[in-house]
């Protein structure tokens, strides 16, 4: 019997691998020349260098500048030259510049206004807010062209001089001051002007030429215009400035005065008045700790009559304007909690304000403006300064003990930083009972502590851009 009998159809199938393995190996073990062997070794570890030149090859390629590319244009830069005092505590600024450019002004971080460069000089006129003041150039392209404003006309070249001029005036009555008449434009020809009976012909001369200085001094550049009300954008102040050891540590104070006595002492303690926001409710629960607050000096602000919703920022995440909350909701929020403060100390509030659950948006900033308040909020992100005091709930994810939640707020502090914290609080372990750890961990790390009103006024948030806010017809006026 001819052939192999398999135990199953498995057993055939492995005969047959086994039987194409061995064909392989035939072939791999059959002999080749020495030569041929190292040339193979060879190609293969010379092909990674060869992808790697042709490579290096292609980018020079792409990079090498196109024999059709205009020639790049050297970027324009600008000097500020000197800096002196104008009547009325403004400043004025001069420099030099690349021609067809526009200069950013920026002060303290913060762009002021620009204005275009004309005869390789520029000038800044009426700047109020204090330095340090850096400037930065730009080509005047179309989009920077829209936002800078337009350069002074030209001084017009000289003229020849005159010569007399003879035309025909029609027959009418002509008053004897008609020599004194500007001339008839310059493509205007008698032939043009022909009349059935020219019966007058008078000569009249030109305006004499600006002298060849005068044409080519320069014009001083315009002002820059000032914003315009209706573009005014109010601050939310989230941290001062960064050139000073300071923070200022807040305090909201709202419906509860559970350790509000043992934080008012340890501040007076230490001799550090700070800002805190009141709300009306607390104002009307515990009149005399507001008393209290003013007697020690410390800066209040305001924190709206009943701690509201503004925006729908619980719901879905987004900074909306509530339904129902508009420019005389805010305003009625803001001015009872500062009726009910002067009625229990006999002082104003500050012109500071802070928005309930943080939720404020451009538009609502803007309201709490024209009613007199500057936005303070609090240092926020991922390595923040909210204190997280008002997490009640110990089974809560960001829950901490009093030292804890104190003792990172020392870790995280940073120049300019604003702390957010509660005067009260309903946690079973309130912030009051460890607050040396936070003022007494912020001493030795060399901090001082500041006041919002302080920090306003070093970044030019003062009184009289405040007022500007009042004086502006509002946001839909004609």
């Amino acid at each position: 019997m001819r052939g192999h009998l398999y135990c199953s159809t498995r057993c055939a199938r492995d005969a047959g691998r086994h039987a194409v393995w061995r064909a392989v190996q035939g072939h791999l073990v059959r002999r080749v020349p020495a030569r041929l062997a190292v040339a193979a070794v060879a190609l293969a570890a010379c092909t990674p260098v060869i992808l790697a030149l042709r490579t290096v090859r292609q980018l020079d390629a792409l990079s090498a500048p196109s024999p059709l590319a205009p020639p790049r244009r050297l970027a324009p830069s600008a000097r500020l030259e000197s800096v002196r005092d104008a009547p009325g505590g403004a400043s004025v600024l001069e420099g030099t510049a690349s021609d067809g450019s526009a200069v950013f002004l920026f002060a303290g971080g913060r762009f002021l206004t620009s204005v275009p460069v004309v005869n390789g000089r520029f000038r800044f006129d009426n700047v109020r807010e204090k330095g340090p003041y850096r400037v930065g150039a730009m080509s005047l392209s179309a989009e920077a062209a829209l936002n800078a404003p337009p350069p002074a006309p030209p001084a017009p070249a000289a003229l020849p001089p005159p010569s007399p001029r003879i035309v025909s005036a029609p027959a009418s009555p002509i008053p004897s001051a008609a020599a004194s008449l500007p001339s008839a434009p310059s493509n205007a020809s008698a032939s043009s002007l022909r009349s059935p009976s020219p019966v007058m012909v008078a000569a009249i001369p030109r305006p004499s030429p600006i002298p060849p200085q005068a044409a080519r001094a320069p014009a001083p550049p315009a002002a820059p215009a000032p914003a315009s009300p209706r573009t005014l954008a109010a601050p939310d102040m989230t941290r001062g400035p960064s050139d000073r050891r300071e923070v200022l540590v807040s305090f909201d104070a709202g419906s509860s005065d559970r350790g509000s006595i043992e934080i008012l002492d340890a501040l007076k303690k230490r001799n550090i008045r700070t800002t805190i926001f009141v709300t009306g409710e607390f104002v009307r629960r515990y009149p005399e700790i507001a008393r209290r607050i003013a007697a020690d000096g410390h800066e209040v602000g305001n924190h709206t009559d009943t701690h509201p919703h503004l925006t729908t920022y619980a719901g879905d995440g987004r900074q909306t304007t509530r339904l129902g909350v508009d420019r005389a909701f805010v305003a009625g929020e803001l001015t009872r909690t500062a009726r009910l403060y002067r009625e229990a100390t006999g002082r104003t509030m500050a012109p500071l304000w802070r928005a309930p659950f943080g939720e404020h948006n451009a538009e609502i900033r803007r309201w709490a403006a024209e009613q007199g308040y500057w936005h303070v909020g609090w240092t926020g992100g991922r390595t923040g300064l909210d204190g997280l005091d008002w997490i009640t709930d110990p089974s809560a994810r960001g829950y901490r003990s009093a030292e804890r939640l104190l003792s990172r707020l020392v870790q995280h502090a940073e120049n300019g930083g604003i702390v957010l914290l509660h005067l009260g609080s309903d946690r079973a372990e309130p912030v009051s009972s460890r607050i040396d750890v936070l003022l007494d961990g912020l001493a030795a790390k060399g901090f001082q502590l500041a006041r919002a009103s302080e920090f306003l006024e070093r970044q030019g948030y003062d009184a009289a851009r405040l007022a500007s806010f009042r004086s502006a017809p509002p946001a839909g006026a004609p």
